[in-house]
């Protein structure tokens, strides 16, 4: 149609001009117009691409707080207890006879399948975990929530290892979708302590960090998940944390950084364990009362921070922090609480993936 108009205005304009130089002089614009697009298109592309790459790269260095790392590599003795971190909160808790699985998140799809393709576990990486970590004595599988993050792998592991799978609703239900049979399932009761071992675990509901991207706090899983299943369909379903007694000793797993003034006044805690991605960019209040009412009340020795890691890459024993579309304050993050657990005389200890710590 442009190319017509062309024409017609040109034959008005230059009646005498031979068709052949109207022809050309068309086909030179069409050639200019389309140049233009291309390049337009070319730049976009390439800002596209830029601002993509930028925004997939970890939003912080952790080996800039390689200081603070530790790996006890030995076994607990007595009263020990040893913890070993898998990335964002799979926590395997073992005192050498009886072992405890906080979440079970192994598969770890990556970003492309995490966002456009149903998902499985990935059965490979999850036996090789279980065969390396001596997983033979899981009693207990205690999932914080039911994202897949936490929980997209706690069905297959519950029926590896013949635990027991302790969670909400939703949780129960991601395990009757992966066949874990009835008599595995345990419904959670808050505030009642499970005697598993010589571990005490009291589940504490508790609410989920804000600006929940997927927008479902508090949405169940109504009905059996089975995989393959889109990400998504792992919905929030109640959020909880644990306290974890042993041999008089206390532990407390807070993986989702929220706070709730009063909850946990009346308890004690050795060691601490708590999620503290994108607590910075929630202002100077917010993260002062997230301290104030976690790690300030709770008055540990020891601080571990949970929930900083990119989970959109593989488990490794070289974890990076999260991607800066996700946080991009990784590494204030961590300044903040070294600098407030260190005023308070508390000692803070970063795991690597798959790397451990003996406590007490």
């Amino acid at each position: 149609m442009c190319a017509f108009v062309t024409f017609v205005v040109l034959k008005i304009k230059y009646p005498n001009m031979e068709i052949r130089l109207y022809v050309d002089y068309i086909s030179s614009m069409i050639r200019k117009i389309l140049l233009t697009i291309f390049a337009i298109l070319l730049v976009a592309l390439i800002a596209a691409t830029l601002f993509v790459y930028v925004q997939i790269k970890p939003g912080g260095d952790i080996d800039a707080f390689s200081q603070y790392e530790v790996n006890d590599t030995g076994a607990p003795s007595d009263s020990q207890v040893k913890v070993t971190f898998f990335g964002v909160s799979t926590l395997l808790l073992d005192d050498g006879e009886t072992q405890i699985l906080i979440d079970g998140f192994f598969s770890r799809p990556p970003v492309l399948q995490a966002l456009f393709k149903e998902v499985e576990s990935d059965t490979v990486v999850i036996d090789q975990i279980v065969t390396d970590y001596h997983m033979d004595r899981v009693k207990g599988v205690f999932v914080t929530h039911s994202h897949y993050d936490h929980g997209f792998d706690v069905a297959y592991v519950t029926r590896r290892t013949g635990a027991t799978l302790y969670g909400s609703l939703s949780t129960l239900n991601i395990g009757r979708g992966g066949n874990v049979p009835e008599n595995q399932l345990e419904l959670y009761q808050p505030y009642e302590d499970i005697q598993i071992g010589k571990f005490s675990i009291r589940v504490i509901p508790t609410i989920h960090s804000p600006d929940n991207a997927l927008k479902d706090d508090g949405v169940l899983i109504e009905a059996p998940l089975s995989q393959p299943a889109k990400i998504e369909a792992y919905s929030e379903g109640g959020s909880f944390d644990f306290y974890i007694q042993h041999n008089g000793h206390t532990i407390f797993i807070k993986p989702s950084p929220n706070y709730e003034e009063g909850v946990l006044d009346t308890l004690q805690a050795d060691v601490v364990m708590l999620g503290i991605a994108t607590v910075v960019q929630r202002g100077d209040e917010w993260k002062e009362n997230y301290y104030q009412y976690t790690i300030g009340v709770l008055n540990p020795e020891t601080v571990i921070p949970l929930h900083w890691d990119n989970f959109l890459k593989p488990v490794s024993n070289h974890l990076e922090m999260l991607p800066r579309f996700g946080n991009k304050k990784g590494n204030e993050d961590f300044e903040f609480f070294i600098s407030r657990t260190q005023a308070d005389g508390i000692d803070f200890k970063i795991l690597q993936g798959m790397g451990s710590v003996i406590l007490f």
